[in-house]
């Protein structure tokens, strides 16, 4: 691992951190200052450009704009560099920030008051970044250093009145400032989004040693001209991934990232032609698996940067809120609302995923709203352009995908942390998914080509008549005609759904329906051939998925989640975990023999699949998981005398700690991601 700059190392000491930005203050009257901003509305606080129609929030991000969209008033520097010559040649106490800009515009005074002493810290927080100038920030608020601080700090000078006046809200900063810390020490209040599109990130544990700031940000990395087209950007004057970003980035969402939300077409895909929110939620996801190329790939950038895609994409969503005139822009909405909700919930984990439930709900209305839940209604095409109907074909199976994606996080969130759907299946209007080779087809011609083949096995089938025939005993299932194994995984996941509504039942009424037991198991079964990769179907492009899919919904069906019918009910990842680690020693009934029988051929599937699986970059983050809670299970077994628990693996009976050993192996092939850290952590916990 490279070493730091020299001037990554001479940071000066700022033992001061706002709890909501974790931005660190070299004193404590400009942390004040600045937790104000946290509170003030857009509207209070619209600061405009005199040269621009741009406005901003806070007067450091307006300066910022005005350093690199109007670099040419260097006068304005020249008079504040004579202001500081006239007040060292005074050797007096230093000037208010009035007098340095009574002779200034009114813009110039506000870039002049921002660059004043007392502002020094906010300036440097509010800058592009500098690759040396932020790395090994603390992650903590040191209370014990800040006390030693504070009592050896000097008395600051006193604030000029005609200052306090220009700015009224001063008066009331520490006492909001103080309600604020509190608030937020006991977690009394829901942290409400920034509409600053300047938006400092927080920075929590769960993301690398590196700082949030380490983004390239700098000048020549301004929007994209033809990112810009709706002015949006360019009339903010904020930072927006450079094109190399965006190309690297779109790459590497098309192999890792479509293959479990597959609902942008690429053989049509144009960013040029897209909303930039979702150009920066699909960077979000895409930069989770390699560095940031304008870092010349150093270890660490890549997280980084989707970090910072993550919160420039919010901001840019709250902007636009309300302002949706079409269909196609409510659906490039909740498809940046879902890429960043995986993001917040799998990847980014912590108190981010605070951001994902909102979200979940925000998109969940806006799907609605929009009618996503109907397919489009098309007049036949009288074009006889072969690659406009093909384009054509693109747009409405993208707008169906985008459905059962967003059906399927809303089913992953239910069975994930007990929160009840939003959705049901009988919403979904939808036909199932094309076949895979449809959707994929590289050119319009080869596109014709795979129609034609599948007319030939039927019309299609709507997502709930499909669900009521598996669920259906009497149903005869040659009759569906091939589709796109997603739509079995949506279809599973619905099953999964129903296995824990059986149990939430079961658990406050004592009884067990086992007439909806056996409709789900067999059920299931019949889904197996459809989910499950057999040589006259082809192959798919992610298998683990659909099999991991299937798997996890056999074990749910045989054994019951004991956070959920315990009622709890969890608000990110990281307390599922925990949770989960925490209860699997109280589940001894795993170790009754019928039990064990039923379970350990799934269990068996997930120890294998863990163990050949060497670079999992391809794999939904949500499959860690599934994985994670099947070794449990084996764990629970081993512990339990279950003769050969383990032994699919090679781990003998009743070795616990090579159990554990062997889990931390696997896992370690994860430990790039935060989920993968989080599990690996509770793999230590486990030994303990």
């Amino acid at each position: 691992m490279s070493s730091l700059p020299a001037t990554a190392r001479r940071l000066p000491y700022q033992p001061f951190q706002c709890l909501i930005c974790q931005n660190r203050f070299t004193r404590h009257e400009n942390l004040k200052r600045h937790s104000a901003l946290h509170n003030r509305s857009q509207n209070d606080t619209s600061l405009p450009c005199d040269y621009c129609h741009a406005t901003f929030s806070r007067p450091d991000l307006r300066n910022r704009h005005m350093k690199r969209k109007h670099p040419e008033q260097e006068d304005i520097r020249t008079r504040r560099a004579q202001c500081d010559k006239q007040t060292t040649s005074r050797n007096s106490q230093r000037a208010s920030p009035r007098e340095c800009t009574a002779s200034l515009s009114p813009s110039d005074s506000q870039s002049a008051l921002q660059s004043h002493p007392e502002h020094e810290d906010m300036v440097m927080n509010g800058e592009p970044w500098n690759p040396a100038a932020r790395y090994d920030r603390p992650l903590h608020y040191d209370w014990q250093r800040a006390d030693l601080a504070k009592n050896n700090d000097t008395t600051p000078a006193p604030v000029n009145q005609s200052y306090l006046s220009e700015s009224a809200c001063i008066n009331q900063i520490v006492q909001e400032a103080t309600d604020l810390e509190q608030s937020l020490l006991l977690e009394t209040s829901f942290l409400k989004p920034t509409h600053a599109f300047g938006l400092h990130l927080r920075q929590t544990e769960n993301t690398n040693s590196t700082s949030l700031d380490m983004v390239g940000m700098g000048s020549n990395h301004s929007s994209p001209d033809r990112l810009s087209s709706n002015g949006l950007l360019e009339a903010q004057g904020d930072w927006f991934p450079s094109t190399l970003q965006i190309e690297r980035g779109c790459d590497l969402f098309f192999r890792f990232v479509s293959q479990y939300v597959p609902f942008l077409h690429e053989p049509t895909f144009n960013p040029t032609q897209i909303s930039p929110s979702l150009i920066l939620g699909m960077l979000s996801l895409a930069f989770q698996h390699e560095e940031d190329p304008e870092l010349a790939d150093q270890i660490g950038s890549g997280a980084t940067l989707s970090l910072h895609c993550f919160h420039r994409a919010r901001a840019l969503l709250l902007s636009d809120e309300g302002t949706s005139s079409n269909s196609s822009q409510d659906i490039a909405t909740v498809q940046t609302y879902l890429l960043l909700q995986i993001c917040a919930m799998m990847y980014l984990c912590g108190k981010d995923s605070a951001y994902a439930l909102k979200m979940h709900s925000s998109m969940i209305s806006i799907a609605r709203a929009g009618g996503l839940m109907q397919p489009i209604s098309v007049a036949p095409s009288a074009s006889t352009d072969l690659d406009s109907l093909w384009r054509e074909f693109a747009i409405a199976e993208s707008r169906k995908r985008t459905l059962f994606a967003v059906h399927q996080v809303d089913a992953l969130w239910y069975q994930f942390l007990s929160i009840p759907r939003s959705i049901s299946h009988l919403e979904i209007k939808h036909d199932l998914p094309c076949p895979e080779t449809q959707w994929k087809a590289s050119s319009s011609a080869e596109w014709a080509h795979k129609q034609l083949i599948s007319r030939s096995t039927g019309p299609s089938v709507q997502y709930a008549e499909a669900i009521r025939r598996f669920l259906s005993a009497d149903s005869d299932l040659e009759d569906i005609p091939n589709f796109d194994p997603y739509g079995a995984v949506n279809i599973a996941q619905f099953l999964i759904s129903s296995a824990r509504e059986i149990s939430g039942w079961s658990t406050m009424t004592g009884m067990l329906s086992m007439e909806r037991f056996s409709a789900l198991r067999s059920s299931l079964l019949a889904l197996g051939p459809f989910i499950r990769p057999v040589p006259d179907r082809g192959d798919f492009t992610n298998p683990a998925l659909c099999e991991a899919t299937w798997e996890t919904a056999m074990i749910e069906l045989q054994l019951w989640s004991p956070s959920h019918t315990g009622g709890i009910v969890e608000g990110s990842i990281d307390a599922v975990l925990s949770q989960s680690t925490y209860l699997a020693p109280s589940a001894e009934f795993l170790c009754e023999p019928d039990t064990a029988k039923a379970v350990q051929p799934h269990v068996d599937w997930f120890l294998r699949y863990l163990e050949a699986v060497i670079a999992p970059e391809t794999e939904a983050p949500w499959v860690a998981l599934y994985a994670y809670k099947a070794f449990l299970i084996a764990w629970q077994l081993l512990r339990g005398g279950i003769v050969g628990a383990m032994d699919v693996v090679g781990v003998a009976d009743g070795d616990e700690n090579g159990a554990l050993g062997w889990a931390r192996k696997v896992f370690l092939r994860r430990q790039r991601w935060q989920l993968g850290k989080l599990i690996l952590d509770c793999i230590d916990a486990l030994g303990k």
